[in-house]
């Protein structure tokens, strides 16, 4: 058991990267499409800033295809006792849709920071007996548009944030992500 926990956040990690070599291989010699980007979503005064990678995998002359993203952030989260918490954040999850210059998509995912550490967020405050604490996670949509080398999009996510002894006031997100694509 000690040992299984590392091991599924180093498999989480090395999922994108993976899905993009599987897919040369698969799909031939055309590269899926690969991109770092900086992305912020916000509502109210909660925000989370995060950067980081994703890899799309799809046929060469198919427009419908999934996206594997990483991202590692920070996050600025009002709870519903009226206090902020902060942490950081390692999304990671997958984009399904049409992607074309025009793309949309729908998106799942989870935070495997939490996940790997336990979801310690500043909890240490209180001496009391844990409530229960799921991994948070979000489900969303969003749409952009892609002027090669740069991707810009806007996206809603719905948002499951908690630690052990809060929640979060708002559950619905709203940002915008800018991408360099290779």
């Amino acid at each position: 058991m000690k040992y299984k926990l590392p091991l599924f956040v180093l498999l989480g990690t090395l999922l994108p990267f993976s899905q993009n070599a599987d897919a040369r291989l698969l799909l031939g010699s055309k590269m899926p499409n690969t991109a770092v980007f900086v992305k912020s979503e916000f509502n109210g005064d909660s925000s989370i800033t995060s950067v980081g990678v994703e890899m799309m995998a799809k046929q060469n002359n198919s427009h419908f295809g999934v996206i594997f993203t990483s991202a590692v952030g920070a996050a600025r989260v009002d709870n519903k006792q009226g206090e902020q918490e902060e942490f950081i954040t390692w999304d990671n999850g997958m984009k399904l849709g049409y992607f074309n210059d025009f793309f949309i998509y729908a998106e799942l995912g989870l935070d495997l920071f939490e996940l790997a550490f336990k979801n310690d967020r500043g909890d240490n405050t209180y001496q009391i007996e844990k409530s229960n604490n799921d991994i948070d996670g979000y489900a969303g949509i969003g749409m952009g548009y892609h002027f090669k080398p740069f991707k810009i999009e806007a996206f809603t996510r719905v948002r499951q944030i908690d630690g052990y002894y809060w929640e979060a006031e708002e559950h619905i997100y709203s940002g915008v992500q800018l991408s360099l694509t290779f």
